[in-house]
């Protein structure tokens, strides 16, 4: 049911910027450029450990009597997964592991800007599956994607958060969370641990650098 809700938010938003596109309304386009922190919820280990790059292009559709509503698209290059240093000096066992998921993203929100220097949203995106690569215990077990692959479709929720830091410059702070598992993996028994099962989530935390074109409102007391 929330999947089916989701996908009902991203087509109504993707329906409203691209109707406001066709009849004329004021279009902003955004150049997007950062970094995140990523880790796997479900793959039993712990910290924002994995580095990620993250940007793209998109496209912001004012509304509203003031304008200070925005519906936002963008489509995005995101890299998440999960790492962990080699823990033990051991043959095969080294609890070593890493992961690399890069996916083409679409994220769709809806903002609010305040005093034309705050911006808060929220939405959801949809990504697909690009590449992955998985690495365990330094390379002396085969990793898990050997016998189990990840989906190739990934979507969730974010939440976003946007200061201007110099004329069309913000800096963006943005969280999202799959609300979809990207995959299931079974842990086997190990010592006196029985087996189990984790359903996995992506968990992205990014710091973003966004420069927006075509704003036509004044910044901090000046014409732009």
């Amino acid at each position: 049911m929330r999947k089916i809700t989701l996908h009902i938010i991203l087509l109504f938003l993707f329906g409203f910027v691209m109707h406001n596109a066709a009849h004329g309304q004021i279009i902003k386009g955004t150049v997007i450029a950062g970094a995140s922190l990523t880790q796997v919820e479900g793959d039993e280990i712990k910290g924002w450990s994995q580095f990620g790059f993250n940007g793209g292009v998109g496209a912001i559709v004012p509304f509203g009597k003031n304008k200070n509503w925005g519906a936002n698209l963008e489509t995005v290059f995101s890299q998440k997964g999960a790492f962990q240093k080699k823990q033990f000096d051991s043959d095969s066992l080294t609890a070593e592991y890493r992961l690399r998921l890069n996916y083409f993203e679409v994220p769709v929100y809806i903002t609010y800007t305040d005093k034309d220097v705050l911006t808060f949203g929220l939405g959801g995106y949809w990504a697909r599956l690009v590449s992955a690569s998985e690495k365990e215990h330094s390379g002396n077990r085969e990793p898990y994607i050997d016998s189990v692959a990840f989906n190739d479709n990934d979507w969730g929720f974010l939440v976003d958060f946007k200061v201007r830091i110099w004329k069309h410059l913000h800096l963006n702070v943005r969280y999202s969370q799959s609300l979809g598992i990207i995959r299931e993996r079974y842990f086997p028994a190990l010592y006196s641990q029985e087996a189990f099962i984790r359903k996995q989530k992506n968990q992205v935390l990014s710091l973003r650098f966004v420069y927006i074109f075509n704003e036509g409102k004044r910044v901090r007391g000046q014409e732009q």
